[in-house]
């Protein structure tokens, strides 16, 4: 099979601390892997790992390969620009730009990375927003500022920021853990749409989340990538005493 992700023994530190440890892992394409674990486990850390942001953080190291399709990530060839552009990340809590407009801020990367015609970023705003499902509730406000719509609608405002780009890969940390239950319902919604075109993957710490929306579920803890498998199976059939007591609210 061709991974579209593959880590092998990756390892991550933040100045002496290692947080990660020999994490080997494939995840396929066209699909959502969800990463869950208890605080602390390392699933955020692993998660900027993918896209080299981990190594934005002072002090901060990463040992072993990334690869994405058959590139390693990490070679002294990569752009860790280019990789960021391939492999888009969504934050917990939304950051659209406050002082652009909603279009704007949809092509906020396009105007730094290239050269596009009004016409052309535009109809880009336009296919991404509905790609998202927001076109329609703010087609009539593109000229208000990102920052005005409500917190659901901004976390899907910066998913469209993330698929203007065209990447190949989205990270998304905790993206639903600031949002109502229907606002919830809709990114989940939008995120099993994602995965016709691109690879997900969701940090998540609400198992019924990762149980209704992922294809395949890992499951950490202090560091180590305990049990990783097809979701169904994890959750119903766990091989891990661990993944057993993490999943039934024993610990965590």
């Amino acid at each position: 099979m061709v991974y579209k992700l593959e880590t092998l023994k990756l390892k991550a530190w933040f100045s002496e601390k290692q947080v990660l440890n020999d994490i080997s892992v494939q995840f396929p394409p066209k699909s959502v892997v969800a990463l869950i674990g208890p605080s602390g486990c390392g699933k955020s850390t692993f998660l900027r790992c993918l896209n080299r942001m981990h190594e934005l953080v002072p002090g901060a190291k990463v040992s072993g390969q990334v690869f994405l399709d058959d590139d390693d990530i990490y070679s002294p060839k990569m752009d860790p620009m280019d990789v960021r552009r391939k492999i888009g990340m969504v934050f917990q809590k939304p950051n659209p730009f406050p002082n652009m407009s909603i279009a704007d801020n949809v092509v906020a990367g396009l105007k730094l990375a290239e050269s596009h015609s009004k016409n052309d970023l535009a109809e880009i705003a336009e296919s991404s927003l509905k790609s998202v499902g927001l076109w329609k509730e703010v087609k009539d406000d593109l000229k208000k500022s990102g920052a005005s719509i409500s917190g659901g609608q901004q976390q899907r405002l910066c998913i469209a920021r993330a698929l203007a780009m065209k990447p190949e890969v989205i990270l998304m940390d905790e993206p639903t853990s600031a949002l109502d239950p229907a606002s919830t319902a809709n990114l989940e919604g939008l995120i099993k749409q994602l995965k016709n075109e691109i690879t997900v993957v969701i940090v998540t710490h609400n198992v019924g989340q990762a149980a209704r929306i992922s294809d395949l579920t890992a499951f950490f803890y202090l560091g180590v990538l305990i049990e990783f498998g097809d979701t169904k199976k994890l959750f119903e059939l766990p091989k891990n005493p661990l993944t057993e007591k993490y999943i039934t609210g024993r610990f965590g």
